[in-house]
């Protein structure tokens, strides 16, 4: 029986994206088996896995620290002490098995050994042959146990390091897989990986993460007010909330689907800053109180009303896995009741009430193809809160954002797009003129469906733009069926 990786596990261990590796599997026809792939097939794949120069773990806090969206409620990327020991107690455990099986190994061969060197005190000739190439078979193979030196073994050693610093955890009956990381509790490590899980204060408060411990060991966080029964205690549940995990997971929890509508919320919030990017954007970060978090979806929108009554709908433009501090982004000129005292920067430390989600212009649930965000505009908020969930889904072969008009130079916007382009080897951005004809535009979209027929579209924009391009890839023959469109703005 080969010995089987999940295809997250293994697209960390051969440092490549999730996406990345599905691709290598369907160009070299590698067989997988229920999401899992052997050992042997991944070293085929990327014979050069090993320890001594992989940068695996500096690329991941790279690309924490420069192109996934800023959480503000993460300590760190390295666990704190406690949960590194009791992870490294876990590690010890693994290492003692594993000493222990190798030590019967050895004895078992030098039994082997013993017994053949006897064996050729009878007379046979060609017993005595085939004696000798046994030995020396045997001989040789206890010679590669001092090496120690071959790819299984370079395999086990940098998974084993991977589990000091992530866990993974498996939800049941999803079979949905992610990766724990710093100090983050199992929901926020379940968020940051675009899943829906269930949950309302994210405090310990509400009791709507509990969740059940089916196999591996959690370690509590912070301390919750809500009481779980001694029954539930006894089953194994506890707060996703208020707890990490010391070893590899799995967990039973609900979790919604991309079809699924989220419950509606109306949550009162406070504007903790207006930024003025240029004269045409300014960018507005919200906060949610400490007990209440906005769960939402990518790509959606919700109500704002301030304390003067003056209302809009307005796109998140921040990543789902946190629901506390949200971004808007405002543009001059695209009719927003708010734009007047949002660009006054009057609504500062003003209480706002948020009313919803609602949209449909979310990403296809599971989807593994490539992927291209096409924004202008006020497009730019939901397409951007749609790029960061892909990121943190990591399961995208490729990911493409084209900005018509770009953003401000120079501004967060900008450097954030470049930042992704720079430390993720399978994304791709570029900007482009606000005055670009729709045909050169829908152009561009065509040339990135012939390189894959499989990519899906993402477009975002004001109406008649919309609409515009629609009727040139109709002039081309190009089929739009499937193209996820929003109208953002007039």
């Amino acid at each position: 029986m080969p010995q089987l990786l999940s295809l997250s596990r293994a697209a960390r261990l051969a440092d490549v994206t999730r996406g990345e590796l599905q691709k290598k599997i369907r160009k070299e026809r590698v067989k997988t088996f229920e999401g899992e792939i052997a050992v042997e097939d991944l070293l085929i794949l990327y014979p050069h896995v090993n320890l001594d120069d992989d940068p695996v773990l500096e690329r991941v806090q790279r690309i924490k620290s420069e192109a996934r969206p800023k959480s503000h409620y993460s300590d760190g990327w390295m666990p704190d002490p406690q949960v590194l020991m009791q992870r490294l107690h876990e590690f010890q455990h693994t290492l003692v098995q594993t000493k222990s099986a190798l030590n019967t190994s050895e004895a078992l061969l030098d039994e082997v050994v013993s017994d053949l060197r006897s064996a050729l005190e009878k007379p046979e000739t060609a017993l005595r042959a085939a004696i000798k190439l046994c030995i020396g078979k045997l001989d040789g193979a206890m010679g590669r146990l001092d090496r120690a030196g071959d790819a299984k073994a370079r395999l086990f050693a940098k998974d084993a390091l991977l589990k000091i610093v992530t866990a993974s955890v498996r939800l049941q009956p999803s079979g949905h897989e992610y990766f724990i990381e710093g100090n983050d509790s199992i929901l926020e490590a379940g968020l940051k990986a675009g899943l829906y899980l269930d949950y309302g204060c994210t405090s310990g408060n509400c009791g709507a993460c509990k969740c059940k411990v089916v196999s591996g060991a959690v370690r509590k966080l912070r301390q919750h007010d809500y009481v779980l029964s001694a029954k539930e205690q006894e089953e194994g549940y506890v707060l996703a909330c208020s707890n990490t995990a010391i070893s590899d997971l799995v967990i039973e929890a609900n979790e919604a689907s991309v079809s699924d509508e989220l419950p509606h919320q109306m949550i009162r919030a406070v504007v903790r800053k207006v930024e003025r990017e240029s004269p045409e954007l300014a960018v507005l970060h919200v906060q949610t109180p400490r007990t209440r978090s906005l769960r939402f979806k990518a790509g959606q929108r919700v109500q704002v009303t301030t304390e003067a009554g003056v209302s809009d709908t307005l796109y998140i433009a921040s990543c789902p896995c946190d629901g506390r501090n949200l971004l808007f982004l405002l543009f001059a000129g695209i009719g927003s009741a708010l734009e007047e005292t949002v660009f006054n920067c009057d609504l500062v430390k003003q209480t706002l009430v948020l009313e919803g989600p609602e949209g449909q212009f979310l990403l296809h649930e599971d989807s593994k193809r490539p992927v291209l965000f096409v924004a202008r505009g006020g497009g730019l908020a939901p397409v951007k809160s749609l790029v960061e969930q892909a990121i943190t889904i990591d399961e995208a072969e490729d990911i493409s954002l084209i900005l018509v008009g770009g953003s401000p130079a120079g501004s967060s916007l900008e450097r954030l797009c470049r930042s992704w382009d720079d430390a993720l080897d399978n994304f791709q951005y570029r900007s482009t003129e606000a005055t670009i004809a729709a045909d050169e535009l829908v152009g561009q979209i065509v040339q990135a469906m012939e390189e894959n027929a499989r990519t899906e579209i993402y477009i975002a924009g004001p109406d008649a733009w919309l609409q515009e391009l629609l009727q040139v890839a109709a002039g081309k023959g190009v089929d739009t069926g499937e193209w996820s469109l929003e109208t953002v703005g007039c």
